[in-house]
């Protein structure tokens, strides 16, 4: 017969086996942040910054400068300008902001539930499956029980934040056509 106290066990036993299995898994692929930024990060973790490493050359794509050398500045370039950005913001704005990445980080505690909930990226390597797990986020249905419309939510952050921190950027403008703001002197 089921006691509540073989159930309190039975429960306590399976949660620690869910969290070592979950622990097996979880990746250890997120990318290093890159170096030489010359900012003193004041939202931004080191896990963070190599996330938007990653995401941005697949957000901006054909934007970002054809040198590999000028293409990899502008992304330094653009992760310095989230965290600025960021910094800004309200604190409740930061607090989601810091759910998002803590989604998008793979390695954090549950993590394989939001990856397989999120489609999030297990290894950050490949453009393809970056593309394709935004792409997802952005068709997401925002009437599933599960995730609701947070992950649309979620995209539209990321891009929109990703875009605005560019095309803020004066090296972007020679991309777009903009000749840059006008003089009022």
């Amino acid at each position: 017969m089921l006691t509540r106290r073989h159930l309190l066990q039975k429960s306590a036993i399976s949660g620690i086996t869910l969290l070592a299995f979950e622990n097996c898994l979880a990746s250890q692929l997120i990318p290093a942040a890159p170096e030489g930024l010359g900012h003193s990060f004041e939202f931004l973790t080191p896990y963070d910054r190599g996330i938007l490493s990653k995401l941005t050359p697949v957000i901006l794509a054909e934007a970002l400068p054809k040198s590999t050398e000028e293409s990899g500045q502008a992304i330094k370039e653009v992760i310095v300008g989230w965290d600025n950005a960021v910094s800004g913001l309200p604190t409740l704005t930061q607090k989601e902001i810091r759910k998002l990445f803590s989604v998008l980080d793979s390695n954090f505690i549950f993590s394989l539930t939001p990856r397989l909930l999120t489609g999030v990226p297990e290894a950050w390597n490949d453009p393809s499956e970056i593309e394709d797990f935004l792409y997802s986020w952005y068709i997401s249905d925002p009437e599933s029980l599960i995730t609701g419309n947070e992950l649309r939510i979620g995209y539209m952050g990321l891009v929109e934040l990703t875009m605005a921190v560019w095309y803020g950027n004066p090296r972007s403008w020679d991309f777009c056509g903009y000749a840059g703001p006008p003089d009022l002197l």
